[in-house]
């Protein structure tokens, strides 16, 4: 078996002598720079990704508290709303060129989405 014996570095060297015996050393240098950064890199990509997660999480919730306050409001719009709307019209539909009755229910859902939508 075959081993290759690095050269002995002497500390009392100059710098100037020693550039022809670093050459070897300056790719391990620029691998472990190389490294380095990849590892800082990776720590930032997990904290932004913490930080996305916290900001996905918190979005979550607020989307829950307003979904729960809407079916609030619809239940409260339905017990207050007449059932049907031609009690709301004092008969108004019955008069020439207006539409059939609509259900309450339907105009509020009607009305919801358009709210929704603008």
């Amino acid at each position: 078996m075959m081993c290759e014996v690095m050269p002995t570095i002497n500390e009392d060297t100059p710098m100037s002598q020693r550039g022809s015996q670093s050459s070897g050393s300056d790719s391990d240098s620029h691998f472990e720079q190389l490294m380095v950064n990849m590892l800082d890199e990776r720590d930032r990509l997990l904290e932004t990704l913490r930080e996305t997660q916290e900001s996905l999480s918190l979005a979550q919730q607020r989307l829950q508290d307003v979904i729960y306050d809407r079916d609030s409001l619809q239940r409260q719009l339905n017990s207050a709303i007449p059932q049907d709307i031609e009690s709301l019209t004092g008969g108004l539909a019955g008069s020439k060129g207006a539409d059939p009755p609509v259900s309450a229910s339907n105009f509020l859902s009607n009305t919801l989405f358009l709210i929704t939508t603008e």
